[in-house]
Formats: C-alpha cells, sequence, structure tokens
C-alpha cells in the first residue's frame, strides 16, 4: 500500500486522467448491458455512417482551438514573439478539459450500455430471432463481431459533448480576449455554435444517438467547460509573470480592453 501511495503521489493531472481513460477503454470497470423490447422501432434503423466522423471530430476540436488562440494572442496582446506563452498555456489547458470531457462519457458509456438506434441492425443480437411481440430481452449476445463493443454505446452522445465543449470554449474565448465587437468577431462566434448545434443534430439524423443522448452530451459538456474555463483557464485572464505577459495592442477604439492581464 505504502508503494502505491508512493507511486500516486509522483504522478500529475494528466498522468490520473489518462489512466482512468486507459482503464475505461481497455474495459477494466464492469459493463453494464440494457436489454431491449422486440421489434422496437426505435433500436430498428439502418447504420448509414457518420456525417461527422470520429476522425474529424477530433482533428476539429484539438487544432482549431489552437489556431484562433494563437491568432488571437498575437493580432490583440502583441504577442508577436513566436512563443505565444499565453496561448500555448490556455491551450493546454482546455486539453485537458477536454480529456476530463472524454473520459466522463466514455465511463458513461461503459455503465450505461444503451442500445443505439440502428441496434438490430449492426449487433444482430440471436435473442432477436426468437422474441415476439413486445417481450423484453434483458440479456442478448451479439451477432456481429465488429459491433460487439458498439452497438450498446449510445448514451451519452461524445460528438455531442465535444462540440459543444469546444465550440462555447471558443466562443466565450472570443469574446473575453478580443478587443473591439467586431461583426466578423460576431460571426465567427454564430459559426461555431451553429456548428455544434449541426454536429449534435447530425448524430440522431444518421440514427446514432437518440434525442436524449445527445441532450445529455450537452448537458454534460456544460460543468466540464465551467471547470476549463473558471478554474483551469482563469476565466482567461493572464496568469504569466508581469515581464512574459503579452500587452494588449495601443487601439484608437474608445472601448476599454474587455481583460487586463494580471500582474504577479
Amino acid at each position: 500500500m505504502d508503494k502505491i501511495k508512493l507511486l500516486w503521489s509522483k504522478t500529475n493531472r494528466w498522468h490520473r486522467g489518462f489512466f482512468v481513460f486507459l482503464l475505461v477503454e481497455l474495459r477494466v470497470f464492469p459493463e453494464r448491458q440494457l436489454g431491449f423490447q422486440c421489434n422496437d422501432p426505435a433500436l430498428s434503423h439502418p447504420f448509414t455512417g457518420d456525417t461527422i466522423s470520429w476522425k474529424l471530430l477530433l482533428a476539429t476540436t484539438v487544432i482549431l482551438p489552437l489556431v484562433v488562440m494563437l491568432l488571437v494572442e498575437r493580432k490583440y496582446h502583441n504577442d508577436k514573439s513566436g512563443k505565444s506563452k499565453q496561448a500555448m498555456f490556455w491551450f493546454k489547458e482546455y486539453l485537458f478539459g477536454l480529456l476530463v470531457n472524454l473520459a466522463t462519457v466514455q465511463t458513461l458509456k461503459l455503465l450505461v450500455g444503451s442500445p443505439r438506434p440502428h441496434f438490430f441492425d449492426t449487433c444482430s443480437p440471436k435473442e432477436a430471432l426468437t422474441c415476439q411481440g413486445t417481450e423484453y430481452v434483458p440479456k442478448y449476445t451479439c451477432t456481429k463481431a465488429h459491433w460487439i463493443s458498439q452497438s450498446d454505446k449510445s448514451f451519452p452522445s461524445g460528438h455531442t459533448s465535444l462540440a459543444v465543449h469546444t465550440a462555447i470554449f471558443l466562443a466565450y474565448y472570443l469574446y473575453r480576449r478580443t478587443i473591439t465587437r467586431s461583426n466578423k468577431i460576431l460571426l465567427l462566434q454564430v459559426m461555431l455554435l451553429l456548428s455544434a448545434a449541426v454536429c449534435s443534430v447530425s448524430r440522431m439524423w444518421d440514427h446514432r444517438h437518440h434525442w436524449w443522448d445527445v441532450l445529455a452530451g450537452a448537458i454534460i459538456a456544460t460543468p466540464v467547460l465551467l471547470y476549463t474555463i473558471y478554474s483551469l483557464c482563469d476565466n482567461f485572464e493572464c496568469k504569466m509573470a508581469a515581464a512574459e505577459c503579452p500587452s494588449k495592442v495601443e487601439s484608437d477604439v474608445v472601448d476599454a480592453p474587455l481583460v487586463s492581464p494580471k500582474e504577479t
């Protein structure tokens, strides 16, 4: 026990976050399997693929925030040294928040075990061949090997949770760190929120999730997002030393800066 405590004391939040995520992905925790009703129309949709793939979603949620923050800090806060320390600091905190989000979603998927709308098509449970009417089947066995570990991972929607997390994070970041209220910034904020909405709705029209899965994904993103913004990123106030904290550009605009760098 002492060795375990010593090892744990030498880890940081990143180690612990990845450790939990790894345990979930390796299915170390007991999996729950919700049953199904025979001939349930909500589970009888055909699998048609993803409008927004996981690869595209992850690439967007990782690359876009980095690009936006680097450009904003350079343009509005004289961070032209090439080091972009403040932007990189916030990006690192954002990534940790994203890891917390993803680990939470994957854990719930494992513990709930909810069938997807294309459950009968992709799982093809052998019990469905003999059940009749609206009989409830508490246990089942998928016959399609490729989908054995995916057909019952509907709740909650990971796409929705990550998309909402990224879109609101960036929209609020732009609100806090851009000095002027330009139409271009407003348009960008609207586009970010609309993209999250489109991603969320696509999970339903693709029949990859039920509406309550999508709603749950958005709800889960909310507390993780608040933790990321206010605790990890300190509401986007500069936390670096005064000598290192990028100063704001001089502007002819009368509007006062939204955020003043902290001097520590």
